[in-house]
C-alpha cells in the first residue's frame, strides 16, 4: 500500500501549502512509491514473478498494480461486463458443482456481482471454490469497506478463515503483459448468518423468525430475508441462468434502465484539406482576425495524438453498457475507425448544423450548441472530448440518477468577476457569459467551472436551453472561431441550467487531471498507471506550443498504449 493512502487529505494539503515545490515533489514521490529505489525494488519483484510465470504458464503474465503482484490471464479483448459475468461464473459454477445452495443478490449493468451463501455453508462453499480453482489462478481476498485485503491465490490453505465477505476474481493482461483488469470486477461472496431462534422486531420494525438470513454488511436491497422470502427463481445473467430471489421481481429503483449514448467531437488538425479551410476562413475574416485570442487559433488546440482511439478503447473496456457512439467531425474520419460497426455513427458538421450556424467552424463552443440535434441520439447521453478517458470500470449511475436526472462535477476553479473580454482566455470569457445570462434570468450567481469529464446531458434540457437563450445559441453557432461573446453550452451552461430547472444534480467521481505541458506530468502519469485508482482522467492540452511536439506525442502515446493496450471493437482489423 502506498504511504500516501494512509495520510489524511487535510495533512497532505497542509504539507503542500507549507513546503517549497522541490521538497514537496520529493515527499510526494516517496509517499507514492515513485523514487528510483522504490521503483527498482518493484521492478525486481515483478521481474522475478515474470520469470516464474514464464517457466510454468503460457498465456499468463505477472503484473503489478498498487503494489500487488498478480499472475494475469492474457486476453485479446476485454469488456467489463463480460469480466463481471466471468467472475460470477467462477463462484456460481463452483457452488453448483458442490451442491451448495446460493443465490445472486446483485447483478445489474456495470455493478459488481454479489452472491449469497448461508453462514453454516461457509466452509463447504470455500472448499468447493478451492476444488474448482485447482490448477487455475483465481484470487480471493477479504472485503472490508472499500478495500480488499489479504489477497491470495485460491488454495485450500489460503482461504480466508473469518471474513464475512470475500472477493473472487481473475487478473487480466494484454498479450504483451500489460494489466487491464483485476479486483474491481471481482465477484463478492457474502456469508449471511442464520437466526437460530425467533427474535423481537429489529431496528427496521420487522420481527426476525428463526431461519431468517441476516445481511453481514449494508447493501442496497435488504437487511433480512425471512424463511418465507427465501425462495429462488432462475433469471438470466449474461448468457447463463442463475438463482435469484423470487421476491425481488424488478430492477432496483436506483438502477439506470434507460439507454445512454456517447457523443465525441474530434478534429485532425494535421489534415491538409482542413488546414486549408482554416487558413481560408482566417483570411476571409480580414482585419478582425487579429482580434481573436491567441488560444482561439493556437494549433495545439487542434492537434491529434491519436487520443480518440484510446478514449474509445477506454469506453469499450470500462463502459461497455453504452448503447451507441456518435462521432462529430468536419468530414474527417480516423483511418483506423471501423465505420461498419453498428454501434458507431460518424456525423459531419454539415449534417449536424443543417441551415443553422456558419460553416466551416473551428469553434468547439459552436459545435456544442448543435449536439442535441443529432438524429437518433438518446435522451440521456455523455459528451466527451477525445482527451477524456474512462480509467476503470464505471456504471451508468456514475453519470445519471435512475429517475433520469443528469449529474455534473464542479471544479474548484472559479469564474472571474469581471465582464467577458478579448483578453480573457476563451474558456473564461464563455464562463463569464454563462454567469451573466443566468444571473439575469434567475437572480443567482454561479462561481465554479467544471471538470473535464464525460459530461452527462439530456436532449430535452438542451432543447429547452436553446429555446430559452436562442439569441446566444445563434450567435455562438455562427462564430467560426472562439469569441468573447460565446456561451459554453455542453460543458457548463447546460449543467447549471439543468440544476436550476430541477433536471441535474451534483455527482461524485474520482477524477485525475493532467496538463501535458507541465513538467511533472510524466511522473504523475506513471503514478496513475501504477495505481489505477481513478474513475476518469483527462490529458488536457491547455497550451503546449512551447514544447517539442514529437517528445510530447511520445509521452502521451506511450502512456495511453500502456493503459489501454487492446484494440477496441471500434477499430478495423
Amino acid at each position: 500500500m502506498r504511504l500516501a493512502r494512509a495520510v489524511p487529505v487535510p495533512a497532505r494539503e497542509w504539507v503542500r501549502a507549507h513546503v517549497p515545490d522541490p521538497v514537496w515533489r520529493q515527499i510526494r514521490d516517496v509517499a507514492n512509491g515513485r523514487t528510483l529505489p522504490q521503483r527498482a525494488v518493484r521492478d525486481l519483484r515483478e521481474t522475478s514473478a515474470k520469470a516464474r510465470v514464464a517457466q510454468h504458464r503460457r498465456g499468463w503474465s505477472a503484473v503489478t498494480v498498487a503494489g500487488q503482484v498478480y499472475v494475469a490471464k492474457q486476453v485479446e479483448s476485454f469488456r467489463a461486463g463480460d469480466v463481471l459475468d466471468a467472475n460470477l461464473a467462477v463462484v456460481a459454477d463452483a457452488l453448483e458443482a458442490a451442491d451448495v445452495p446460493y443465490f445472486v443478490l446483485d447483478a445489474e449493468p456495470g455493478t459488481r456481482r454479489v452472491v449469497v451463501v448461508r453462514q453454516p455453508n461457509r466452509a463447504q462453499a470455500l472448499r468447493a471454490l478451492a476444488a474448482a480453482c485447482r490448477g487455475d489462478v483465481v484470487y480471493v481476498g477479504r472485503v472490508g469497506g472499500q478495500q480488499v485485503r489479504g489477497v491470495r491465490v485460491v488454495r485450500p490453505q489460503t482461504l480466508p478463515r473469518r471474513a464475512k465477505v470475500v472477493r473472487v476474481f481473475r487478473a487480466y493482461a494484454s498479450p504483451d503483459g500489460r494489466f487491464i483488469g483485476g479486483p474491481a470486477l471481482g465477484c463478492d461472496l457474502e456469508f449471511w448468518p442464520v437466526a437460530s431462534s425467533d427474535r423481537p422486531a429489529a431496528e427496521n420494525g420487522e420481527p426476525i423468525p428463526a431461519g431468517t438470513l441476516v445481511a453481514p454488511r449494508v447493501n442496497r436491497w435488504i437487511d433480512l430475508i425471512t424463511p418465507d422470502e427465501q425462495e429462488t427463481t432462475p433469471r438470466r445473467i449474461g448468457d447463463t441462468e442463475r438463482p435469484t430471489l423470487a421476491s425481488v421481481r424488478y430492477p432496483h429503483v436506483q438502477s439506470v434502465q434507460f439507454p445512454v449514448d456517447v457523443v465525441y467531437t474530434w478534429v485532425d488538425g494535421s489534415d491538409p484539406a482542413w488546414l486549408e479551410r482554416k487558413a481560408r476562413t482566417l483570411e476571409q475574416r480580414g482585419g478582425d482576425a487579429g482580434e481573436l485570442h491567441a488560444l482561439a487559433t493556437n494549433p495545439s488546440r487542434f492537434v491529434s495524438r491519436d487520443e480518440l482511439r484510446f478514449s474509445m478503447r477506454s469506453l469499450d473496456m470500462y463502459a461497455d453498457w453504452v448503447r451507441h457512439v456518435y462521432l462529430v467531425t468536419d468530414d474527417q474520419v480516423p483511418e483506423w475507425l471501423d465505420t461498419d460497426n453498428p454501434r458507431v455513427t460518424v456525423v459531419s458538421h454539415r449534417e449536424l448544423f443543417g441551415d443553422r450556424g456558419r460553416l466551416p467552424t473551428f469553434n468547439s463552443h459552436a459545435i456544442e450548441t448543435q449536439l442535441h440535434h443529432i438524429e437518433g441520439l438518446s435522451e440521456q447521453y455523455l459528451y466527451l472530448n477525445d482527451d477524456v478517458f474512462f480509467a476503470r470500470p464505471v456504471s451508468p449511475t456514475h453519470f445519471f440518477v435512475a429517475n433520469g436526472l443528469s449529474t455534473f462535477h464542479m471544479s474548484k476553479a472559479k469564474i472571474g468577476l469581471g465582464h467577458p473580454s478579448a483578453e480573457d482566455a476563451p474558456v473564461m470569457s464563455a464562463a463569464k457569459r454563462n454567469r451573466d445570462l443566468l444571473a439575469e434570468a434567475y437572480g443567482v450567481t454561479i462561481a465554479n467551472k467544471f471538470w473535464h469529464v464525460p459530461h452527462a446531458l439530456r436532449r430535452s434540457t438542451m432543447t429547452d436551453l436553446e429555446q430559452r437563450f436562442s439569441d446566444e445559441f445563434r450567435a455562438t453557432s455562427r462564430a467560426q472561431f472562439r469569441s468573447p461573446m460565446d456561451v459554453s453550452v455542453a460543458a457548463s451552461l447546460g449543467h447549471y441550467y439543468g440544476y436550476l430547472t430541477g433536471r441535474a444534480v451534483p455527482g461524485r467521481l474520482r477524477y485525475f487531471y493532467a496538463d501535458i505541458a507541465k513538467d511533472d506530468t510524466p511522473a504523475r502519469l506513471t503514478g496513475l498507471l501504477d495505481e489505477r485508482n481513478f474513475d476518469v482522467f483527462c490529458l488536457n492540452d491547455h497550451d503546449s506550443s512551447r514544447l517539442d511536439p514529437a517528445a510530447q506525442a511520445k509521452i502521451v502515446r506511450d502512456f495511453l498504449q500502456a493503459y489501454f493496450p487492446l484494440k477496441s471493437s471500434f477499430e478495423r482489423d
